[in-house]
């Protein structure tokens, strides 16, 4: 739809409160009218524009072919590659929390990642904690743990070193999570 490539050129550009929808309707070659027939207002049209760019960052990562680690690390190393991309740091990392609040963006992440990670987590993490968390509480743990990590990404005045410092952490994390727990007697 025309209406929200524009309208996503536009918030990733300048963000939400720079983006008018007369500009919108400029880029998209409409009327303000014609946007007004799809969206009731400004929030909504920044909403659909969240949801695309969610659902296609956690499409990137479902579908990344980098090579090399497990799949969670290489699941985590795609998401940090795509949720540097300027629409996700904008859209969903800047102006997103403060325009839709956290707990809706958290509640349309959930639903575009919840299958995902819920996979990865059977595949990889170490069967005596997925057996006491569920593989729902840990996806929603890691969800918050890769957003909260691209938000510090977004906000770094230095980005590359702070995407290497999270990812080296994060990498640690999943590893920890995968080994199952030492028996203290040695056997």
């Amino acid at each position: 739809m025309a209406l929200l490539a524009a309208a996503r050129l536009r918030f990733t550009e300048v963000g939400f409160a720079g983006t008018s929808l007369d500009d919108v309707a400029a880029i998209a070659g409409t009327t303000k009218g014609a946007v007004y027939h799809h969206f009731k207002d400004k929030k909504a049209l920044f909403r659909a524009v969240y949801v695309e760019v969610s659902r296609q960052l956690i499409a990137a990562v479902a579908t990344s072919t980098i090579a090399g680690g497990s799949p969670g690390e290489v699941a985590l190393h795609a998401f940090l590659i795509h949720a540097g991309e300027p629409a996700c740091q904008r859209v969903l990392f800047t102006d997103g929390p403060v325009v839709l609040g956290a707990a809706e963006c958290r509640a349309i992440d959930t639903e575009h990642s919840q299958g995902l990670l819920n996979r990865l987590i059977e595949h990889q993490v170490a069967p005596d904690l997925l057996a006491s968390a569920g593989s729902e509480t840990l996806a929603k743990m890691l969800l918050a743990v890769f957003v909260e990590s691209a938000h510090i990404i977004a906000s770094s005045a230095e980005p590359e070193p702070a995407m290497a410092g999270i990812k080296t952490v994060l990498n640690r994390m999943i590893v920890a999570l995968s080994v199952p727990p030492q028996d203290p007697r040695g056997t």
